[in-house]
């Protein structure tokens, strides 16, 4: 079942809130300079720490923070601006044709894990349709958000694992992947329970 995720946030109730972007994303930008321009599509982008990571880094990138709840864009925008970036109060699996092919990256950090996993499919068609040719998505996935009070089936977050990533992007034939690794930088509690991977469309 669904959450619904504008009570989340006018309850209080965030706990993937960490205040902060996420460190694996830091890291990869960090290692990786220059390589991330143009639009950049981040769903799920709740209070906008990475969308605001995005922006400050380079001015090459123009991110797009994209949110369902009302209260997560709100917050975001209360926010001064880092740089060029702006937020979107939309459903990522509802967006209108003007975005079809118009962002060179999206940035997944919250969304895939916080989705039902019945939505997965979905969920690669619909970033599949907003990269232009060739463009990337660079994603972090939390394969192993479990512990003894949070079991699977009982999400989100929802865990995942590498056969699914790619039986989901890659065998598809939608992706292909360019890099995957563990990250080095994380959360406290996450540690070498995520998975950074760079894909490009095909």
């Amino acid at each position: 079942m669904s959450l619904d995720w504008e009570q989340c946030y006018t309850e209080n109730r965030t706990p993937w809130d960490k205040g902060r972007a996420a460190p694996p994303l830091e890291e990869w930008l960090a290692n990786n300079p220059g390589l991330m321009t143009g639009r950049v599509l981040v769903p799920g982008s709740g209070a906008g720490y990475d969308v605001r990571l995005l922006a400050a880094h380079d001015p090459a990138i123009v991110p797009v923070g994209l949110d369902i709840a009302p209260s997560a864009i709100a917050m975001a925008e209360l926010v001064p601006p880092t740089g060029s970036e702006t937020y979107l109060l939309d459903d990522l699996f509802a967006l209108g044709d003007a975005h079809r092919g118009s962002y060179r990256w999206v940035v997944e950090h919250t969304c895939f894990c916080a989705i039902d996993p019945s939505k997965r499919t979905d969920y690669v068609a619909a970033v599949h349709s907003v990269i232009e040719p060739e463009g990337n998505l660079l994603a972090i996935f939390f394969l192993d958000p479990y512990d003894e009070e949070h079991q699977p089936g009982e999400g989100p977050p929802h865990g995942t694992s590498l056969e699914e990533i790619e039986s989901l992007f890659e065998a598809s034939g939608c992706f292909e992947i360019l890099d995957r690794y563990t990250p080095s930088r994380a959360y406290e509690g996450r540690e070498e329970r995520e998975l950074v991977v760079r894909f490009r469309k095909v």
